[in-house]
């Protein structure tokens, strides 16, 4: 991790668990070095801080580009690698973006499920996860969070926010039968597995 990433990823985690009591289960799972695709579900703004805190490894998520309006807030994100992104389009240059990161060994957070559940259920993914981890042999990551859609709620509740993540999937073989749509269905079913593991305790 770079430095001033570490240290911002040690006070987040801190205040986190004081304020959210913040708990990151399984994270010894995802993969120490090599590119990396973690794949989780959305239900507020606040899931790529929280996901990237339960990443022992430094992370790279895309933003949408409205954030980047405000000076002050793009470099603050910036700093902290979100890469802006257009919605409703394809976006060339966040795509290229994505690839560069993977091509490097880098990971990246992504929400295969494109925008935010409104009620809180694990909805169908794009194959876009598919397509970066097959282009850039990037292994997957599932991931579930849960808590950060009522964060205030949490607070006063101390209801945990949770993340927790899978076993790494292997990317799509070149040639396979199987089909982008079918890979990403897989993970979408291994975050919806994870989600009743952290249900049963």
């Amino acid at each position: 991790m770079k430095l001033h990433y570490r240290l911002g990823w040690i006070a987040a985690r801190a205040l986190s668990k004081v304020l959210w009591r913040f708990r990151s289960l399984w994270h010894e799972r995802i993969p120490v070095s090599g590119p990396v695709i973690v794949a989780s579900n959305h239900v507020s703004n606040w899931d790529p801080i929280f996901v990237g805190l339960g990443c022992p490894r430094e992370v790279h998520f895309l933003a949408k580009s409205e954030l980047f309006r405000n000076r002050s807030l793009a470099w603050l994100i910036g700093s902290y690698n979100a890469i802006p992104v257009r919605r409703g389009r394809a976006d060339r240059r966040a795509l290229r973006a994505a690839v560069r990161i993977l091509d490097a060994a880098g990971a990246l957070v992504v929400f295969p499920e494109g925008t935010r559940s409104s009620t809180g259920k694990i909805g169908e993914g794009r194959p876009g996860v598919a397509f970066l981890a097959e282009a850039t042999g990037a292994s997957v990551v599932p991931a579930y969070l849960s808590g950060t859609e009522k964060l205030r709620r949490s607070f006063r509740s101390r209801r945990p926010v949770t993340v927790a993540y899978g076993e790494p999937m292997a990317p799509p073989a070149m040639g396979s039968s199987e089909t982008h749509a079918e890979y990403t269905a897989r993970v979408m079913e291994r975050i919806r597995r994870l989600r009743e593991e952290v249900m049963r305790g």
